[in-house]
């Protein structure tokens, strides 16, 4: 990416560490986000085909030309795994029969959209798209999320941004609206959920939110 601008041999690596985010309040890594605009389709699918099915990273997404390029950091990776174990716990408990998408990737050309959420679930069977997204969004910027799940008329979507969990529901005019609680899971403790992602013991935290799920029987 910053090759284009360099004069002089070796100053990759420095400029790289230039641009590299700072880290949150909590001394954490937050993940990086890179968006390249004006790309077509096709070299969208090109690229993603370039890097491979079984890549480590990064996680692609495309909106109307941009495409958005994200690595993720360590606390990105346990925030997921953690909600998503959470989330096993909760469904199997509420005895819902859900469908894993994990990070499937989403991709529809007419819409001109593309996404590989962090964990997606379809929820009573299997459906061509999930009904229920997660992002974990550390830091700020990047294309618009929302917009992209929408063209795939995903139900609710979920953000873990700023320490708390975001519910979008879509709405029956078409655009999502923000919500206190989970529509499709009126069931779900956010506040819970919250207090465990918190814990960094992953034995603690899955121990924690079991308790929890108990209690609320």
């Amino acid at each position: 990416m910053i090759a284009p601008v360099l004069s002089h041999p070796g100053e990759e690596t420095a400029l790289d560490e230039l641009l590299r985010p700072e880290p949150l309040a909590d001394g954490t890594e937050p993940e990086q986000r890179v968006v390249y605009c004006a790309i077509p389709w096709n070299r969208y699918l090109a690229f993603d085909q370039k890097l491979g099915d079984d890549r480590p990273g990064p996680r692609l997404y495309y909106l109307d030309g941009e495409l958005e390029l994200t690595t993720t950091s360590n606390e990105h990776e346990r925030i997921k795994e953690w909600i998503g174990c959470f989330m096993e716990d909760y469904f199997f408990e509420a005895g819902i029969e859900i469908m894993p998408r994990g990070q499937a990737t989403m991709r529809l050309v007419l819409k001109r959209a593309g996404a590989e959420p962090d964990k997606s679930w379809c929820i009573g069977e299997e459906k061509e798209f999930p009904d229920l997204v997660l992002e974990i969004a550390l830091t700020s910027g990047g294309i618009n999320k929302v917009e992209i799940y929408r063209r795939f008329n995903v139900p609710e979507v979920w953000f873990w941004r700023r320490n708390k969990l975001d519910v979008f529901a879509l709405g029956n005019a078409g655009p999502y609206e923000p919500s206190p609680n989970s529509r499709l899971l009126p069931g779900f403790d956010i506040s819970l959920l919250k207090r465990c992602v918190s814990i960094r013991s992953w034995q603690q935290a899955r121990q924690a939110f079991r308790a929890g799920l108990s209690k609320s029987k």
